[in-house]
């Protein structure tokens, strides 16, 4: 594991905090104790909690008290003003599952006189300001503000935040929060990576994964609210960039939220991640092969997160040691009926998650996987999700799926949409044959430039609907 040394580039020694801080000394506060620490890492420059939350103050006077806003901005730093914004000022805030037309018009088309904030024109769509009013709220710091000036009580409890499911199986759904929920489930969060580093002594979180993204919000914004812990201002995806991140944490070790995707890419390309104590990885299944040779190479340890929109983080493993899934502090979990049953005081409860899961002992269970997910061909019964888990570790493959078309006929069989660079059929279906049964074999090879995921990774069963019925048109006429 990454040491971690003590900083001494910090602007206040009062920065180093316990990793557990009292509510009334977090960032989340304006607590005066956190004002003059250092709060996001943007180029070469560091803005303290102070110019956040005094940025935070001029945008909220230019928004209307209880409008419904879309947070798009890209940066952390401008989502981060723009979060507290809305929240000083009392707005609806929204956080689409991506910044695709498609979803955007079906979310506002939803709303009474929505509004858009960006932190860069470059990111507003010519078809938005048709379906909304939009802001371009430009970062810049604001004269210094009072302690008195920024003290405020959040509105803990009001319905102010809607995320939405990522729509992987059909049209993402709205789910609404409260403030004093992520309160709590960073404070979960925060209470189980304990057990692996001290959150006192880290330097920055660097995420890879959008803001928007409930992984994004409960990982790196709330985590960082509620424990003190700066933020890198950048969203790093390629093994390159992710190197040069971590660079920028200095003397102290960060912690990297990511995805499987980027841990896979940077494992392809043997990229060294100097000064990281820790990853966290989410929204697709990570094998266990993969952790392990993650934790190899970045010489720290790899968790994964189980979770969902509805629910924030409900488990963790450290798959390179145990396969098992752990809940997390306050979190219970049984079977149900075609599904599981869970609660949890960050989540309201209980909650039906559509996987199943079998107890393992010591209160950690496996995940089998959904029910809606089991695919039968040929008599035969498996899990896509496994199959596509499988397809990590299948040499040559840069990305791939498997994808069964929906249709009537009998003989059906799977298709296997891959990008990046050539695959030698011959070698891959010997490889597959060995792992699978041979009715699962892919008939139909797909190549794409880039498979159309979401900013988090994941696949929507629409988008590779899209993906099979054009390559169908241009080779079936």
């Amino acid at each position: 594991m990454a040491s971690l040394a003590p900083s001494h580039n910090l602007k206040s020694a009062s920065c180093a905090v316990a990793s557990m801080l009292p509510l009334s000394d977090s960032p989340l506060l304006a607590a005066p104790l956190q004002l003059d620490c250092v709060a996001v890492l943007v180029g070469d420059r560091d803005w303290t909690w102070r110019e956040v939350h005094g940025c935070a103050q001029v945008l909220a006077e230019r928004l209307e008290p209880g409008a419904t806003l879309c947070n798009l901005c890209h940066s952390r730093l401008g989502f981060l003003v723009t979060w507290l914004a809305a929240l000083r000022r009392g707005c609806v805030q929204l956080l689409p599952p991506s910044g695709g037309d498609a979803d955007l018009a079906a979310i506002l088309q939803a709303c009474a006189e929505p509004l858009i904030v960006v932190d860069d024109e470059r990111l507003l769509s010519p078809h938005w300001p048709a379906r909304a009013r939009c802001i371009v709220h430009r970062i810049e710091p604001v004269p210094t503000c009072s302690d008195a000036t920024l003290r405020w009580n959040p509105p803990w409890d009001a319905p102010l935040l809607r995320l939405y499911t990522s729509g992987s199986t059909g049209v993402p759904q709205p789910q609404v929060k409260t403030l004093g929920q992520f309160e709590r489930g960073a404070r979960v969060l925060g209470a189980r990576l304990a057990q692996d580093v001290d959150l006192a002594a880290l330097g920055a979180i660097v995420c890879s994964v959008p803001p928007q993204h409930m992984f994004g919000v409960e990982a790196s914004t709330m985590l960082s609210l509620i424990h003190a812990i700066a933020l890198l201002d950048a969203r790093p995806l390629l093994p390159a960039d992710i190197g040069a991140a971590f660079e920028r944490c200095a003397e102290r070790a960060g912690l990297w939220i990511t995805t499987p995707l980027h841990l896979r890419a940077l494992v392809q390309a043997r990229q060294q991640v100097p000064h990281c104590a820790l990853v966290v990885a989410s929204t697709m299944p990570l094998s266990t092969t993969l952790a392990a040779q993650a934790e190899a190479l970045i010489d720290a340890p790899v968790l994964e997160i189980y979770g969902s929109t509805e629910t924030g983080v409900v488990a963790m493993r450290r798959g390179a040691r145990d396969a098992r899934w752990q809940p997390v502090q306050g979190v219970r979990l049984e079977p149900a009926q075609g599904g599981t049953r869970a609660w949890g005081s960050h989540f309201d409860s209980p909650r039906e998650l559509a996987d199943q899961i079998e107890p393992a002992g010591d209160d950690g269970f496996t995940l089998l996987g959904r029910q809606a997910d089991m695919i039968k061909i040929g008599g035969r019964r498996a899990s896509l999700a496994g199959l596509n888990l499988l397809l990590a570790e299948m040499p040559g493959l840069d990305d791939g799926v498997f994808y069964l078309p929906a249709s009537e006929a009998l003989d059906e069989r799977l298709v296997l949409i891959h990008a990046g660079g050539s695959l030698d059929r011959v070698r891959a279906e010997a490889w597959l044959r060995q792992r699978i049964d041979p009715v699962f074999l892919p008939r139909t090879w797909i190549h794409v430039d880039r498979l159309p995921r979401s900013g988090p990774g994941k696949l929507q069963r629409a988008a590779l609907d899209a993906v099979y019925s054009a390559w169908v048109a241009k080779h079936r006429r």
